[in-house]
């Protein structure tokens, strides 16, 4: 894991011209249900920023402003967040950071804008992503390329820097992927959507800027579930010459026949130096001394629930080797097992937060964490409902989903999508610590509110 994100700090060093050198964006569509759940990218280039602070542990620290307009100019959804990153980093030629989003969106064209700014001099870059939502069920996903891709374990389930997870595999990518002459391996991930189950024919194709293709796989088979399932997999690219390239995946046979493409670059070994200068004096593994600031303030976050203000307060101004040594004190004081390898509360707390963050992260920002939205943190502080009603966008109401819980007393907690987008907000609880707005049955239906009384 720790050569990728070295890698990804470097890879846009290839020579390339100008544009290299900016903020450049991308997005992968899948299917879920009746929407179009995207997965988008954003490289965020160090040359770009100035140092925020000096002496040791100095850092610079950059904005991501992120919209989702539709075709009228509407905006849909916005999200904004902030990061800091070593200065140190900035003396590695093409060091950049990958920032991940993702959301949701009803069939129809949109336009997805991300806004890139330089905390210190307040220097600004854009870039603009053209987007249709599926009108209907395609035959294949978009295709995603990625750095690597690896199968999560028991107990590790939080996303590191530039990862998206589908299902049980975590994918690292990144917008204009680059890859290395001994790094070469290209993996890529793609959703096949069938009606029943069967085995589905597929082969690869490398193709050139010249649109000859250089490389061809033979066919294989993969077997897809009802419903649809994933094929995912890597191809050696070892001895491509630098330049520009598509890989190709064609899927089915006959006239049940669909290609998806997505581009790539090859570098050269001026590439490699940088690599390794990059991973020079890289740190043992560890979950806190690999770590990226992003990645040390991430797992900081939740632990509002584990502990009072006055323990967490000292965090914020600590050095990046400062919030290391916090997070490490703070669970072996809280260690049930003290001397043994394994910390049980942090893994399973971490293991609850990367839950909640599979399944409740709305449309904005990857790095945005499910437990931080209105049913993160019920779930959070209260686990898994009882028993759970969901009603998808029918009639006069939006999307709503009512829980409940029942062990001790009845509790019910109501969520509404109030953008349609997948973004639900707690609108009622009967639990009188809870706020409810006082309009909330002005919200839905009479039907709607029946059938929570009912509940």
């Amino acid at each position: 894991m720790l050569l990728w994100m070295v890698l990804s700090a470097v890879f846009a060093s290839l020579p390339r011209q100008a544009p290299d050198e900016h903020v450049v964006g991308d997005v992968v569509r899948f299917l879920r249900g009746d929407r179009t759940l995207v997965n988008g990218f954003v490289r965020v280039p160090h040359r770009m920023l100035t140092r925020v602070t000096q002496g040791p542990g100095s850092f610079a620290a950059y904005r991501v402003d992120f919209r989702v307009m539709d075709a009228q100019g509407t905006v849909l959804a916005t999200d904004a967040w902030s990061r800091r990153v070593p200065w140190s980093s900035g003396a590695v030629a093409g060091a950049q950071s990958v920032e991940p989003f993702a959301f949701a969106v009803a069939p129809g064209s949109y336009t997805v804008s991300i806004a890139v700014q330089d905390s210190a001099s307040g220097m600004r870059e854009a870039v603009e992503l053209p987007l249709t939502g599926f009108a209907a069920r395609p035959q294949a996903s978009d295709l995603l390329l990625a750095y690597g891709i690896r199968t999560g374990r028991t107990g590790d389930t939080l996303t590191g820097a530039g990862e998206v997870r589908k299902g049980n595999l975590f994918i690292e990518s990144a917008p204009d992927l680059a890859l290395t002459p001994t790094h070469a391996a290209l993996w890529y991930y793609c959703e096949v959507y069938r009606d029943s189950a069967g085995t589905v024919p597929w082969m690869l194709r490398v193709v050139g800027s010249d649109g000859h293709a250089i490389v061809a796989s033979p066919t294989t088979t993969t077997a897809i579930a009802a419903g649809g399932g994933p094929i995912a997999a890597s191809i050696d690219l070892g001895g491509l010459p630098p330049g520009t390239y598509t890989l190709a995946l064609t899927l089915g046979s006959g006239g049940d026949t669909v290609t998806r493409e997505a581009p790539f670059r090859m570098g050269g070994f001026e590439t490699e130096r940088a690599v390794a200068a990059a991973a020079e004096g890289a740190p043992a593994d560890d979950m806190f001394s690999q770590a990226t600031e992003a990645t040390l303030d991430s797992l900081f976050g939740p632990l509002v629930y584990l502990s009072k203000q006055e323990e967490l307060s000292p965090y914020e101004g600590l050095t990046v080797d400062g919030k290391r040594r916090f997070l490490r004190e703070f669970w072996h004081r809280r260690d049930p097992t003290a001397g043994t390898p394994e910390n049980e509360l942090q893994t399973r707390f971490y293991a609850r937060i990367a839950d909640a963050n599979r399944r409740f992260r709305e449309s904005g920002a990857a790095q945005v964490p499910g437990w931080r939205t209105d049913r993160g943190r019920v779930f959070m502080q209260r686990g898994d409902p009882d028993d759970v009603l969901r009603k998808p966008q029918s009639g006069p109401d939006r999307p709503w989903e009512a829980w409940k819980y029942t062990k001790e007393r009845i509790t019910k907690f109501v969520f509404l999508d109030l953008t349609r987008l997948g973004n639900y907000s707690l609108i009622y609880s009967d639990d009188k610590e809870e706020r409810s707005p006082m309009d909330w049955t002005t919200m839905l239906s009479s039907d709607a509110i029946a059938e929570i009384q009912r509940f």
